[in-house]
């Protein structure tokens, strides 16, 4: 087990989000246009060809989402996809190449997005889209559809225990890819006094945060009087891939 960093820079985030993007696309481009020089009597199928753009596409969803997550505009997500588009099609030199996408509309998604950061112990980011490849060239006309749909929900639960003048207070959380335990880049948690602000229970001397190596955390701290019923505990976490997702819930008094 081990204590995990906490502070990151918005900022920061936001353009790495936007260089991971940027550096996948132009790694196609290098690997594609490397393969046509070195192997021009072999060059790249169109079944290599598609799975590249696959790849591409869930990297670019990601790196949408991970912009969007921190307050970048839902737009995001639609623009770097049309950018995608006309990206990929450019590259594809043996014919015809037609890359299309349809945002998620099914509720509880709005233009391919799902954010929900609620109070009741549970906050999801995701984004949802579903691609349509074209490639028609000489001696072969491939179609390929395929889903991406990228998620990083949190689960998280607390209890207090007034102990000697004390509240005594651990915090369970959860963190999920696509539903698998993932790991967290960084995580914090809050708790609210007795003036309804949030502090970073970070700052306390008692604090300690410990990583289970399996998507599970553990967060312990002691908070002075005055006695506080149902207290409000918040985490915000960053997953491996730099998507923000936030939960709150209420400490279970025991």
């Amino acid at each position: 087990m081990r204590n995990l960093r906490q502070n990151r820079s918005g900022q920061v985030l936001i353009i790495a989000a936007l260089a991971v993007a940027l550096m996948i696309a132009s790694t196609i481009v290098y690997v594609y246009q490397t393969s046509r020089v070195l192997n021009e009597e072999h060059p790249f199928s169109p079944e290599e060809f598609v799975r590249i753009v696959k790849l591409g596409s869930r990297n670019l969803v990601i790196g949408s989402l991970a912009n969007i997550s921190y307050g970048g505009a839902n737009q995001t997500l639609e623009t770097n996809l049309d950018r995608w588009g006309s990206f990929v099609e450019a590259q594809y030199y043996f014919g015809e190449c037609s890359l299309g996408f349809e945002l998620c509309e099914d509720a509880p998604y709005s233009s391919g997005l799902r954010i929900i950061w609620g109070d009741n112990g549970s906050g999801i980011t995701s984004a949802k889209v579903d691609f349509s490849l074209n490639l028609t060239s000489e001696g072969a006309d491939v179609d390929v559809v395929y889903p991406v749909n990228v998620t990083t929900s949190l689960s998280i639960s607390a209890v207090s225990q007034w102990q000697q003048g004390y509240h005594e207070i651990n915090v369970t959380i959860h963190l999920y890819n696509e539903g698998e335990p993932a790991l967290a880049k960084n995580l914090t948690v809050y708790y609210q006094n007795l003036f309804g602000a949030w502090v970073n229970a970070g700052s306390l001397d008692s604090y300690l945060l410990e990583d289970f190596g399996n998507g599970t955390y553990k967060a312990s701290f002691t908070v002075g009087p005055p006695r506080i019923s149902d207290r409000e505990i918040m985490v915000e976490c960053y997953d491996q891939r730099e998507i923000y997702v936030k939960a709150t819930t209420v400490c279970e008094d025991i």
